[in-house]
């Protein structure tokens, strides 16, 4: 059931739309109460701590406090923040890409000579990959300057399309696809890490319980050997037991003394290691407010049980997608080793005239002025022995990535039947 408030962190830091939220929060507010709260602001993240006056918590509010405030979660939300960054950039690959280049000289002859205005040149280049592989390059410039042809104009329009290496829509996109993959690696890393502190706070929770626990029995139990001596204490007064019997009764009550230090040492120590988990200072005093244990009988059937494990493990989710790119890796590499052919087709128009009109008139007059060229490029890799390597290892990846699916599937197939025998028994 901890695992929705979990999972509800996870939605808000991976940026799940409002409605979404809204649907989980109505779904999920009996099970994760205040963790839904904290896990949905990412706004501040100074360390909070308990709100009572008397220290008491649950379970809930610590799990809260825990997703807002520990620090692996904040490092991790940070690295979230770079993965999408990381596939945005990725996924523009498509997008053009615009600069603009200027630049105005002045020259000056001699000490005593003005500084005088030679040119300025200010130039436009746009450029566009294409999902087939091929690349768009429009280059533009304008330059004014001194003397007869004080204007100068050229655009340049050229396209290239690879015909073996590199092209089609598979090699194109690979890289969008590994930056996908990649992030949704990320994400999964990120829900196993909210995961995993909500499973430390709850056990460091059941933990500090039992700790109380352990030191209300050792207090009683010190309790009933201090009455046994007062009364063994009364018996030899009264003549009714021997006075070496009083020895056995005090060394009880030692004993007892010591068990009870060593209960109050543990939970001192298990209110710590729940402090650490919760990120807030040292010194709060932290008592859980549920002191009962509650467990229901359960007889998990482990076919659905498996299943269900499958479909919502995160290694295992995280080692389906390693296969998917190594499957990418491997027909990248397959790709390269073949000959690189590539077709060319470019256009250039250059103006030059004394007036702005004559020379930038003519460069949108391609049909009529532009100097047009097209042909074929080709490049045969001979002795390349880096692109063999580059295929063997793609291949062996491929082949580790399945072996360590394979492995994990029977690690939780193991893992859960034992589990589910453990509920059962």
């Amino acid at each position: 059931m901890l695992l929705w408030g979990g999972y509800w962190g996870i939605g808000a830091a991976v940026g799940k739309c409002r409605a979404s939220r809204v649907l989980l929060l109505a779904a999920a507010v009996w099970v994760a109460g205040a963790a839904v709260a904290f896990a949905a602001d990412e706004a501040a993240v100074s360390p909070t701590t308990p709100a009572a006056e008397d220290g008491q918590i649950t379970l809930r509010e610590c799990i809260a406090i825990a997703i807002r405030n520990n620090r692996r979660l904040l490092n991790a939300r940070l690295d979230r923040e770079g993965q999408r960054t990381a596939l945005w950039v990725a996924e523009g690959k498509f997008w053009p890409d615009l600069q603009i280049r200027s630049s105005r000289q002045f020259d000056k002859d001699g000490a005593d000579a003005e500084w005088a205005f030679t040119d300025a040149v200010t130039t436009f280049e746009a450029t566009l990959q294409i999902p087939t592989g091929g690349r768009v390059a429009l280059v533009s410039s304008i330059a004014h300057g001194a003397g007869d042809d004080a204007y100068n104009s050229a655009l340049t329009l050229r396209f290239s399309q690879p015909l073996l290496r590199g092209a089609g829509w598979a090699a194109s996109r690979a890289s969008v696809r590994l930056a996908r993959a990649t992030e949704r690696m990320g994400a999964l890393s990120f829900e196993r890490a909210v995961g995993d502190v909500i499973a430390s706070v709850a056990r460091a929770y059941r933990r500090l319980v039992q700790a109380r626990r352990r030191v209300e029995i050792s207090s009683r139990s010190l309790g009933r050997a201090n009455d046994l001596l007062e009364t063994n204490r009364h018996l030899i007064q009264a003549g009714r037991m021997a006075e070496v019997a009083i020895y056995e009764a005090e060394r009880d009550v030692a004993e007892r003394e010591l068990v009870l230090v060593d209960a109050e040492n543990g939970l001192d120590a298990a209110r710590l290691a729940l402090i650490d988990l919760l990120d807030i200072d040292s010194d709060t005093a932290v008592t859980p407010a549920e002191t009962a244990l509650a467990t229901e009988g359960a007889r998990p059937e482990w076919e659905p049980t498996i299943e269900l494990a499958l479909a919502n493990r995160t290694e295992y989710l995280a080692a389906q997608l390693r296969i998917e790119n190594a499957e990418i890796e491997l027909m990248l590499a397959r790709n390269s080793r073949r000959w690189s052919l590539s077709s060319t087709f470019s256009v250039d128009v250059a103006g030059a005239d004394s007036g702005f009109e004559g020379a930038f008139g003519r460069p949108f007059r391609l049909v009529e002025d532009g100097d047009f060229r097209a042909g074929l490029e080709l490049h045969v890799p001979i002795g390349d022995r880096s692109l063999r390597a580059r295929m063997v290892r793609a291949r062996n990846g491929l082949r580790r990535a399945e072996h360590d699916l394979a492995e994990l599937r029977q690690g939780i197939d193991i893992a859960v039947r034992n589990g589910a025998r453990n509920v059962a028994s």
